[in-house]
């Protein structure tokens, strides 16, 4: 059982960006979490600060864009913890990617 809602959402950002072998702005991670009502963006910016401090997650910028990636160390905490988050949130990111899968590409470009 998860200890805070704050797990939760860090086990989502670290799903969202184990789903794909991109960085992904955090624009666009922001937009899912925020129109899927699952936290604030206050709570959102403590949760990507407590990943990067816990090398989880790095971040770079380009083209003024804040870009998150996964680091190793991030994918085996998801990897032991990933049965705690929903498969109704697992649909919901999977969906979102493949809707959104071409905008998340050019992001990049």
């Amino acid at each position: 059982m998860l200890q805070t809602p704050l797990t939760l959402y860090k086990l989502i950002v670290l799903y969202m960006l184990n789903r794909v072998n991109f960085p992904i702005a955090l624009a666009q991670i922001s937009e899912f979490i925020l129109e899927k009502e699952y936290t604030n963006y206050l709570t959102l910016q403590q949760v990507i600060g407590e990943l990067t401090d816990a090398n989880m997650v790095t971040t770079q910028t380009a083209n003024n864009r804040t870009l998150l990636n996964i680091t190793e160390e991030g994918r085996e905490t998801l990897n032991y913890f990933e049965n705690n988050i929903s498969e109704t949130i697992k649909k919901e990111i999977l969906e979102y990617f493949k809707e959104k899968e071409f905008e998340l590409r050019n992001e990049l470009s």
